[in-house]
C-alpha cells in the first residue's frame, strides 16, 4: 500500500508543516520544554485566545485539530520521536468512559515505560517516564460507552504529570470546546493543491506512474485534499495499468469524491471566501445552504457585515451599495421563510438557498475581516420570550388593581413598579421591604429585579416573601365542605324534589362565586342564615368562602 510505503519518517516530510510558525514546530517546541514549563518552578499566565506569540507553556496539553488526511497522528508520533518519548495511544476503537480513563488511563500515566526493552536501550535507560499519551478523534467520545469521557478527560489533565495530546476533526463541537480551554490549541489545515500536486508528483515517478497534472489536481480536489485519500486512489488505479487516461481519471474522481457535511461556522466562511468560489458551481453554492437550513441563514444575517468584498476595493460608496444588495435579499429570505414555516411550503427550499446564500455570497464575495460570531439572534428571541412571559404573569397578579394591557405594563408600570420596590431595598437595606409586592399580588416567581443589591439584603426579602402564603387575585373554583354530622343514610331519606328545589337555591346563590370578595360581617350573617335553613330541612351543610 502506497500510505504505508510513503509515510513520513521525519517532520521535514509532512506536506504543508514546513517552517517554523507550522504546527509541527510549535508542537516539537511544546512538548520539548514541557517538563521544564510545568515543573512549578516559574509563575505561568494564561495567554489570551488571540495571542500570536502563543508558545503553549500555560498549558498541560495539546489540541491538534483539523480534516481527515492533513497529518495530525502523524506529526504527533513524529514529534514524539523527535524528542525520545514514549507514546501510548487511544483511538476511537478503545472503550474511552469516565470509568476506563479513570481506572486504566491515570494508572498508566504514573507508572514507568517498559518500551525501551524493545529497543536498543538497556539497563536503566530502559526504563523511562518520558510518555506522551495521544487521544485520537476525541470528537467521537459521545456514545453510551464514551459517557462522561470528555469530563474525566479534562480532569485528568488537570492532574497530569505527562504531556497529553488530544486529536479531533470537529473543532467546533461542543464537547471539544470544553475541552479546548485546557489545551495548547493547533489548528491544522487542509494543504494547498500544489504542495500535494509535487509530492504526489514524485510517487508517481518512484512507481512509475504516468499522469498529467491536470487530471492528479482533479483527483486531489475530488478527495478534499485527503493525502491519504488520493495515495489510496493512485495505488488502486494503478494496479491494472501504469498509464493513467486524463478523461478516466476525471470521471473516477467525480465519482469517488468526497462527500462529508461541514458546520455552519465554515459553511459561512465559504459563502463569503472568493478563493472557495473558484471551481464552484451554482449547485455547489446552494448545496451549502443545505448543510443546516435552520442555523446557516442566520450566521449568514450575523456575519455580512464582517465581510470585505473585494469588488468595494477600499471604495466606500460601493461598500454600501453591496451591503444595501445584501440586506435586502436578506430580508426577502426571511418572507421566504415565514412562508415556509408557517404554511409549510417546503418546496421554497431551494428559493430560499438562493436569497440567503447564494446571493449575499455573490454581493459581498471577499474575505471576513473578523472572527465568525454565533447568531445573536437566538439570544435576543430567548429573552424576548422570557420578558414577554413576565409581563403577562405580572398583569395576572396586578389585574385587580389596575386597568390596563400587557403593553401598558411593558410601557408604563413596570418601571415603576421595580423603583416602589427596588429603590426602598437599595436605600434602607433589609428593612425596606416595602407593600408593593402585596399591594399588586406580587410573588417572588415574578422575578422582581433585585440588581445593585447586597447578598443578605436579597435574602431577606425572599424570606420575607415567602413568610406569607401569596394566593392569586382571584380563583374560579368554589369549595365546599360538607358537615360531618350528615350521615348518607340521612341524604337517601330525602326526596327528589327537595334535592332539586335545593340545587336551584345553591345555584342562585351569588356570593359562592369565585370573582365575589365577601365581607366578614355578611359572611358572618350569610353563613347563619344558611346553618338555619339547612337546620330546618335536616341537612346542616357548610359551606366556606374564601376571602380573597
Amino acid at each position: 500500500m502506497f500510505v504505508d510505503r510513503y509515510r513520513p519518517v521525519s517532520l521535514k516530510n509532512i506536506i504543508g508543516q514546513q517552517g517554523e510558525q507550522s504546527n509541527a514546530k510549535k508542537l516539537l517546541n511544546w512538548l520539548k520544554n514541557w517538563a521544564n514549563n510545568q515543573s512549578g518552578a516559574k509563575k505561568l499566565v494564561r495567554p489570551s485566545p488571540w495571542a500570536k506569540d502563543n508558545t503553549g507553556a500555560y498549558f498541560k496539553a495539546a489540541l491538534l485539530s483539523g480534516p481527515p488526511g492533513v497529518g495530525k497522528t502523524t506529526t504527533a508520533h513524529l514529534v514524539s520521536k523527535e524528542v525520545d518519548f514514549d507514546v501510548v495511544e487511544l483511538n476511537a476503537s478503545d472503550t474511552r468512559s469516565k470509568k476506563a480513563l479513570s481506572e486504566e488511563v491515570s494508572e498508566l500515566l504514573s507508572n514507568k515505560s517498559l518500551a525501551g526493552y524493545a529497543s536498543e536501550r538497556s539497563g536503566s535507560d530502559a526504563t523511562s517516564r518520558n510518555r506522551v499519551l495521544l487521544m485520537d478523534e476525541v470528537d467521537g467520545m459521545a456514545g453510551n460507552e464514551d459517557r462522561g469521557g470528555v469530563q474525566e478527560l479534562i480532569a485528568l489533565i488537570k492532574g497530569s504529570k505527562i504531556p497529553i495530546i488530544c486529536m479531533c476533526n470537529d473543532r467546533n463541537h461542543p464537547k471539544i470546546r470544553s475541552l479546548a480551554n485546557y489545551c495548547f490549541d493547533l489548528r491544522f489545515h487542509k494543504p494547498r493543491v500544489e504542495q500535494i500536486r509535487g509530492a504526489m508528483m514524485s510517487v508517481c515517478f518512484r512507481e512509475g506512474i504516468k499522469i498529467k497534472p491536470e487530471a492528479l489536481d482533479q483527483m486531489i480536489v475530488g478527495s478534499n485534499q485527503d493525502i491519504r485519500q488520493v495515495l489510496h486512489h493512485l495505488s488502486l488505479w494503478s494496479a491494472d495499468q501504469k498509464v493513467l487516461d486524463s478523461e478516466a481519471v476525471k470521471k473516477d474522481s467525480e465519482l469517488s469524491k468526497k462527500e462529508f457535511k461541514i458546520g455552519p461556522w465554515d459553511v459561512c466562511m465559504k459563502v463569503f471566501s472568493e478563493s472557495a468560489h473558484k471551481g464552484m458551481s451554482i449547485h455547489d453554492k446552494v448545496s451549502l445552504f443545505f448543510h443546516d437550513y435552520s442555523i446557516g441563514p442566520l450566521f449568514i444575517q450575523e456575519n455580512y457585515l464582517k465581510v470585505s468584498p473585494h469588488c468595494a476595493r477600499g471604495n466606500r460608496n460601493k461598500l454600501l451599495e453591496q451591503v444595501a444588495k445584501t440586506a435586502e435579499v436578506l430580508a426577502d429570505s426571511d418572507i421566504i421563510d415565514k412562508a415556509i414555516r408557517t404554511q409549510s411550503a417546503w418546496s421554497l427550499l431551494p428559493t430560499q438557498a438562493l436569497y440567503s446564500s447564494v446571493c449575499p455570497g455573490q454581493y459581498m464575495e471577499g474575505h471576513l475581516s473578523a472572527q465568525v460570531e454565533f447568531p445573536r439572534w437566538l439570544g435576543n428571541n430567548s429573552k424576548k420570550n422570557k420578558f414577554d412571559r413576565l409581563s403577562q404573569e405580572l398583569l395576572t397578579h396586578m389585574r385587580l388593581r389596575i386597568s390596563a394591557s400587557k403593553q401598558d405594563i411593558v410601557t408604563d408600570y413596570s418601571s415603576r413598579l421595580r423603583d416602589a420596590v427596588v429603590t426602598p431595598l437599595v436605600t434602607k437595606g433589609s428593612e425596606g421591604v416595602t407593600g408593593g409586592c402585596k399591594c399588586y399580588y406580587l410573588v417572588h416567581d415574578v422575578h422582581v429585579s433585585k440588581s445593585g443589591l447586597l447578598s443578605f439584603v436579597k435574602a431577606a426579602f425572599t424570606r420575607t416573601l415567602n413568610k406569607e402564603a401569596h394566593m392569586t387575585p382571584f380563583s374560579t373554583v368554589s369549595i365546599a365542605k360538607k358537615s360531618s354530622r350528615v350521615t348518607q343514610e340521612d341524604l337517601e331519606l330525602l326526596d327528589e324534589g327537595e334535592e332539586e328545589e335545593e340545587e336551584e337555591e345553591d345555584d342562585d346563590d351569588i356570593t359562592k362565586g369565585g370573582m365575589i370578595k365577601v365581607g366578614k360581617h355578611s359572611q358572618k350573617k350569610a353563613s347563619t342564615s344558611k346553618g338555619s335553613e339547612t337546620s330546618s330541612k335536616g341537612k346542616g351543610r357548610v359551606f366556606k368562602l374564601n376571602n380573597l
